[in-house]
């Protein structure tokens, strides 16, 4: 892996986003691509999110391998001596074939097939650990368990400057019949309906006065699905199964007023 690569992934290590919603601490959440979980491994709540854990509910925490690079040339072996100590690793059945590595094989990743490059890995991939064969998740996290103290605990999110992070959950995007100015989005522990700009829609009964924007659309639209074109006055707007469909104000994207209710495929 070439100098700037890895700097490149340093300085992105020290980059902060909002506390508990990214997975690790500073990067951005990436749902499920939907493959199968191994052996034992489970979803359970924790709080607004999700979190993986082993068969007996510890939770399952990621070694972030961006992070480690710093202190050490082939992260996948950083956790030795004092660290497994406190951490026990998530151990792929031993004929388990290893399918990802790390640092090395960037630069060879187009021309050697039986590697996985880890910024194009699905969910689930073996690496050679210390310990023989381990699960790794979304390409970049070495997956343990802590030995001692609560198990089941997500308290030690972000610990060792982002070192740890709980694995979150969201679920794989959902594939939806839509109009082109709808999508989605995880919000508040479900996927919701969208516009283009990932401002929530809601429907709910707008009565006198009501500053409720409704969800504009092309006169000459058809529908799509479920989706329908009505008017209010002389303005298009879209309907969803007869409901008038509104867009959440532009200040707090994922507010919606008292009265609404949060659209959702």
């Amino acid at each position: 892996m070439s100098r700037s690569f890895a700097t490149a992934f340093a300085l992105l290590a020290v980059m902060a986003v909002s506390p508990g919603l990214a997975q690790p601490a500073d990067f951005p959440i990436v749902a499920a691509d939907g493959s199968a979980f191994p052996a034992g491994v489970r979803v359970k709540k924790a709080g607004e999110l999700s979190v993986y854990t082993d068969a007996h509910g510890d939770v399952l925490y990621g070694m972030d391998m961006r992070t480690v690079l710093r202190w050490a040339p082939d992260p996948a072996k950083f956790c030795g001596d004092a660290c497994k100590h406190d951490w026990k690793p998530l151990l792929a059945p031993a004929s388990a074939p290893v399918n990802i590595r790390y640092p090395a094989g960037f630069d060879k990743a187009a021309a050697d097939d039986t590697f996985v490059d880890p910024r194009k890995a699905p969910d689930w991939t073996v690496i050679q650990g210390v310990d023989g064969p381990q699960w790794v998740y979304k390409g970049w996290h070495l997956v343990f368990t802590r030995r001692d103290g609560n198990r089941a605990s997500t308290a030690l999110d972000g610990s060792d400057d982002r070192t740890w992070n709980t694995l979150k959950y969201i679920p794989a995007v959902p594939k939806i019949a839509a109009p082109a100015a709808v999508s989605t989005a995880f919000v508040a522990g479900a996927y919701a309906f969208t516009d283009r700009d990932g401002r929530v829609l809601f429907t709910g009964k707008c009565g006198d006065g009501c500053q409720w924007q409704p969800l504009a659309a092309p006169m000459a639209s058809s529908g799509l699905g479920d989706w329908r074109v009505g008017l209010n006055g002389d303005e298009p707007e879209w309907t969803l199964k007869g409901r008038r469909v509104f867009v959440a104000d532009g200040a707090e994207p994922q507010a919606v007023p008292p009265e609404g209710k949060i659209l959702r495929p």
